[in-house]
């Protein structure tokens, strides 16, 4: 079995998600750092956090900028962004997908922030849109309204690179006089929040999604924002379309996309194993038909899952948004996931005991594909049922 150093560093042109009408040059960007990623994959898992210099890379090759508006220097109006962010993320993914992972976040959470008040946004980008950006959401604090903004408490878990981030986002529940509480996002620097070392998951170890506590802090309000307006998108009609589409539209594929490259990457090297290996029989385990119809069946599950994600980020980026289309779109990550899994399941099985061995990236790939299957924006079921329930008019 290959050792971790034989994972191709250069992926294949089945790594890539579409190939968009755009002239930004993340997707060019993402080859050189997905090299640097593929050589540190193996550092990243077991030291549970991104190499610096893989870290500085991605925000260099423009994951930070990729949906920021263009007044501050981002990309979010160039046509085929998105098209092109899911290349660029399945790219790097073939990789590392803990760096992959951690670059979605970049742009996920920027087009987040992309939804404060100005004077928000001028605090963050106005020296420019290259910023290390994590975030946690869930609503896990404690905020109280006070003059001019809130005061804030609380500790947040899973941060993906927070440790290199110089802002980063928090949610909690704020009572409001009108109705019941609404979630709200805060953006923090980096001295208003301390990180605490607690990432030990079984994969996707190298996004260093640790915790962080933050002690009655002041946020004023120009760096909050309502989590409605993300995921309703922007009123103004005058804002980047990326940045006016709902949430649920493009979020799967922040996870997905990073998910297709390791897959593809793993399927490469394990191609490139079996076709040299011999059983302790001497019988060459590529003459084995059940082998080779893993190699089928895995290559095909990929095939199914590119181009899943390849429409849902074309529509993203021209078609009509309708109800019917964000629901659509969510079932397909989650459709997209399972054919991940299959994939991977089979590599991993027809791999052997040296398959499992750490050296082994198809273990390490297989792990991370499975812990990405257990975010929440992917879940099989809830996003069957809200897609079933709009096709049979019972919504």
């Amino acid at each position: 079995m290959p050792t971790t150093n034989a994972t191709p560093t250069t992926p294949s042109a089945h790594a890539t998600v579409g190939v968009p009408p755009t002239d930004t040059t993340l997707a060019a960007a993402a080859g050189k750092t997905a090299e640097l990623a593929a050589e540190s994959a193996a550092a990243a898992d077991s030291d549970n956090r991104l190499s610096p210099a893989v870290a500085e890379a991605l925000v260099n090759a423009g994951f930070a900028r990729h949906l920021v508006g263009e007044k501050w220097g981002g990309s979010a109006a160039r046509p085929g962004a998105v098209q092109d962010l899911a290349r660029a993320l399945a790219t790097v993914g073939a990789g590392c997908m803990s760096a992959a992972w951690c670059g979605g976040v970049l742009a996920a959470v920027g087009r987040m922030c992309s939804h404060l008040p100005e004077e928000g946004q001028h605090e963050l980008w106005g020296d420019g849109p290259d910023v290390p950006l994590a975030g946690s959401l869930a609503p896990l604090g404690v905020v109280r309204e006070v003059p001019g903004g809130w005061r804030l408490s609380g500790t947040w878990d899973f941060a993906s690179g927070v440790d290199h981030a110089h802002w980063t986002m928090v949610g909690a529940m704020v009572r409001r006089a009108d109705g019941p509480p609404a979630l709200r996002h805060f953006v923090l620097p980096r001295r208003d929040y301390t990180v605490f070392d607690t990432w030990r998951n079984v994969g996707l170890r190298g996004t260093g999604s640790n915790s962080l506590l933050v002690d009655d802090v002041f946020v004023p309000a120009h760096r909050s924002l309502e989590h409605h307006a993300v995921l309703t998108g922007e009123p103004d009609a005058s804002a980047p379309r990326l940045h006016r589409v709902p949430l649920k539209l493009i979020n799967g594929l922040f996870f997905v996309a990073p998910g297709i490259g390791a897959v593809e990457g793993a399927l490469g090297a394990w191609t490139e194993w079996t076709a040299n290996r011999v059983e302790i029989s001497g019988v060459k385990t590529s003459s084995r038909p059940g082998v080779r119809l893993t190699l089928a069946r895995a290559a095909a599950s990929v095939d199914a899952a590119r181009l899943l994600v390849e429409r849902a980020a074309t529509e993203a980026d021209d078609a009509e948004v309708t109800p019917g289309l964000t629901l659509s779109t969510t079932r397909d990550y989650s459709t997209a996931v399972d054919l991940l899994l299959n994939a991977v399941n089979g590599l991993l099985r027809m791999s052997g005991a040296r398959g499992q061995a750490q050296s082994s990236p198809i273990q390490r790939v297989w792990r991370d594909v499975h812990c990405m299957a257990g975010h929440a924006a992917l879940q099989p079921d809830v996003n069957a049922d809200a897609w079933a329930k709009h096709a049979l008019g019972e919504e």
